[in-house]
């Protein structure tokens, strides 16, 4: 039986006891998305030589996940708002589930990316619906501690991912890697069915996305799509760097078209507030790092003919690492302030990068393992505490949208990062200087993340009057959406 709950009655401090089950159920499906995120780079091969596609070809089967996971975390974290959290979470699971089934009985090329396109498009709503379900289940003085069961299994599952899709693939094809989601699924539907909160309406059915979502997607694809070649051309010697050029022109000019639309105000007004905006340009910092540090180091080791067994236990040091702090963090954070624990998450990433920049170039898979987990607790004590400032200052009706925006970054940080390690490596050169050269970058990165996860100031009267006025600016929006719902 659902639980009757007022999101609004939540957001005010009115709720009694935290529905730990919510919070189980999208972990579950975010584990989901987490893996199928990375699960699919060591199939490649196979997926290449089932469909007689080309590495280039091949390579299509991340980004048909990639560009919709993130082109659509601000359109769905909108549409969420109006959708209520229940449906919405209902719909997301059992439509990856779908979609993972269409692709492990895919009989060509195109069904099989149209398969990962369908995941990446059920993957953003899973992302974004996170946030409102913690939001509507959680006592706001245990948010960070559950944010952090949730956010934890985000990056353990990119790292996890490979070593279990090989030993799927190897088992029982890379079909296999697809199915198993389905009895996960199954679990996620059948815990959320129960625990996740129930908003008043939610029981009308979920509203159309209208024209206007259409247009923004199709924006925000564009301009990720841009990205991304732009990236992988400029990486490739023999490339035409006028095209790379063309493509940064072409998603630039999207991201300016997007600004230009009306539903861009909401994130505008999210924007202004600078107790949301500088956690918020912190999560990519430290995401982009995670991600790059997944290329540079196999890499680095693969140079030296270390085995992909002892490359895959040296990468698992960053999940450990991880693992043993975030479960600490949400709890000190709920206590202390999430400002405190997150910049302190964040100088730990930064010694943690600066020990692998400083490591010479007769260390082992075992020395780089020991700076991985220094790296892996630093996200491990930033990840809930930043995410639990984004929610602390975002108002109650569009929490929804900066969920949206939030797994926008994040996802972008984690795709951004192998696309820069790839092209400092092959600028740069392999081995040893490629590496480091990527540590430098990643070295700024960090740098910039402890600056923006830092307290702010406490706001004086003027500042919060201005504060008032853009929430309720923020409130009166959300109203107006009321008729939606």
């Amino acid at each position: 039986m659902v639980t009757e709950l007022s999101l609004a009655g939540a957001e005010s401090g009115g709720l009694r006891r935290t529905r730990w089950g919510a919070v189980v159920a999208v972990a579950v499906a975010t584990v989901l998305v987490a893996l199928d995120m990375s699960v699919v780079a060591v199939v490649l091969p196979d997926l290449g030589g089932a469909f007689d596609a080309s590495p280039s070809t091949a390579q299509w089967a991340v980004l048909a996940y990639l560009i919709p996971l993130v082109a659509l975390s601000v359109p769905a974290g909108r549409w969420l708002d109006s959708a209520g959290p229940l449906p919405s979470y209902l719909l997301s699971v059992v439509g990856f589930g779908v979609a993972s089934l269409l692709i492990a009985c895919a009989p060509a090329w195109w069904v099989l990316l149209a398969g990962r396109a369908l995941q990446g498009v059920f993957g953003a709503l899973v992302g974004v619906v996170a946030v409102p379900v913690i939001a509507g289940a959680v006592r706001e003085d245990q948010r960070a501690r559950a944010l952090g069961v949730v956010l934890t299994l985000i990056p353990l599952g990119g790292v996890v991912g490979p070593a279990l899709g090989g030993v799927l693939a190897d088992a029982a094809g890379w079909r296999s890697i697809f199915l198993v989601n389905l009895p996960v699924v199954a679990i996620a539907v059948a815990v959320g069915a129960r625990t996740v909160p129930v908003r008043a309406g939610d029981r009308a059915g979920l509203p159309l996305p209208d024209r206007r979502m259409w247009r923004e997607t199709a924006l925000l694809a564009i301009a990720v799509s841009s990205a991304f070649i732009a990236l992988d051309l400029a990486g490739r010697p023999a490339a035409n760097p006028f095209v790379a050029l063309v493509l940064v022109v072409v998603g630039a000019a999207a991201v300016v078209g997007w600004r230009r639309l009306p539903v861009a105000a909401d994130v505008r007004t999210l924007w202004r507030q600078p107790a949301f905006r500088r956690p918020i340009l912190a999560l990519p910092m430290v995401t982009t790092g995670v991600g790059a540090l997944n290329f540079l180091v196999p890499y680095l080791l693969a140079d030296r003919d270390v085995s992909t067994s002892r490359i895959g236990a040296v990468l698992l040091a960053f999940g450990v690492g991880m693992a043993a702090c975030s479960p600490i963090a949400g709890p000190v954070a709920d206590r202390i302030g999430h400002a405190r624990v997150a910049v302190l998450g964040a100088v730990v990433t930064l010694a943690g990068t600066v020990s692998l920049l400083t490591a010479d170039s007769s260390a082992g898979p075992g020395d780089l393992a020991w700076r991985l987990a220094v790296v892996g607790a630093g996200n491990g004590l930033f990840a809930s505490p930043n995410a639990a400032a984004v929610m602390a200052a975002t108002p109650a009706g569009l929490m929804g949208l900066a969920s949206g925006v939030t797994a926008l970054l994040r996802t972008f940080g984690f795709a951004l990062g192998p696309a820069l390690g790839a092209l400092v490596w092959v600028t740069v050169g392999a081995g040893m200087p490629g590496f480091r050269a990527g540590l430098m970058v990643l070295t700024v990165a960090a740098v910039l993340a402890v600056v923006l996860s830092r307290p702010g100031r406490v706001a004086r009267p003027a500042a919060g009057r201005r504060r008032s006025r853009v929430m309720q600016r923020a409130t009166t929006s959300s109203n107006l959406r009321a008729p939606l719902e």
